[in-house]
């Protein structure tokens, strides 16, 4: 399977890190991707020489890349999932894999527990909210003191915070339903922090997450960049664990 990457940035290197043999990459800076391997000149050529594309640039790059992708039957990972908060973006860009046999593969970078409501989605899920804690730096934002700076649902927050709360968008997807969203800035932690709490026929379910952020790209966290590199071995692998 040969696999190429849109976006060299700090998680084309991690994964690159991981996967030495992956030559392909294009970004509209292609002096970044000549440091990482073949630098494709546009996004047809990288099409052309793989079988597996990894989106890992923006939320511009999935709407405009993502349908010429699937229309050529080549399998998509999409790490700005905040793109595919439109509705219609989203159907269109699925009924057009389900035609060609391409398959869209979305992670859960950031966060942990989609098998869990997964699998409560289907007996039916009553309430989700997600509370995202970071830096203010990082958010862009001001605060002397653990401050909420935005509340509302997952549209509105990636929106807000376009590069910091595609995981809001994650769940929104996965659980079918539109989630309550709370960011917040404090300044005393390092560590971006993710708190889900879930309910629904299955009963209750609360889990956090306390990621370091990526030394490269601190908006990002480190284990963000990992979730890519688990759906590339579970591909490949006869076994599947956790899914």
């Amino acid at each position: 399977m040969k696999i190429g990457i849109i976006g060299c940035g700090a998680m084309a290197k991690v994964i690159k890190k991981y996967h030495p043999e992956i030559t392909y990459f294009y970004d509209t800076y292609l002096d970044k991707c000549e440091a990482l391997g073949t630098a494709c000149k546009d996004v047809e050529s990288l099409i052309e020489n793989v079988d597996f594309v990894i989106e890992a640039a923006s939320t511009d790059a999935v709407r405009e890349y993502s349908m010429k992708i699937v229309a050529a039957g080549k399998d998509l990972l999409i790490m700005s999932v905040g793109a595919l908060i439109d509705e219609s973006l989203r159907n269109s860009l699925f009924a057009r894999a389900r035609e060609t046999g391409a398959k869209i593969y979305i992670p859960s970078g950031a966060v942990g527990g989609m098998d869990l409501v997964k699998a409560a989605r289907i007996g039916g899920i009553s309430y989700a909210r997600i509370r995202t804690t970071k830096n203010p730096k990082t958010l862009g934002v001001s605060a002397k003191e653990r401050t909420l700076v935005f509340k509302g649902n997952a549209k509105q927050a990636i929106e807000r915070f376009p590069k910091s709360t595609n995981v809001t968008v994650l769940l929104t997807i996965v659980s079918g339903i539109d989630v309550d969203v709370e960011v917040y800035a404090d300044p005393d932690i390092q560590n971006n922090v993710h708190e889900i709490h879930i309910e629904g026929a299955f009963g209750t379910a609360d889990f956090t997450i306390k990621n370091k952020p990526s030394e490269d790209n601190p908006k990002t966290s480190y284990l963000a960049a990992l979730s890519p590199l688990s759906i590339i071995n579970l591909i490949d692998s006869p076994v599947m664990m956790g899914v």
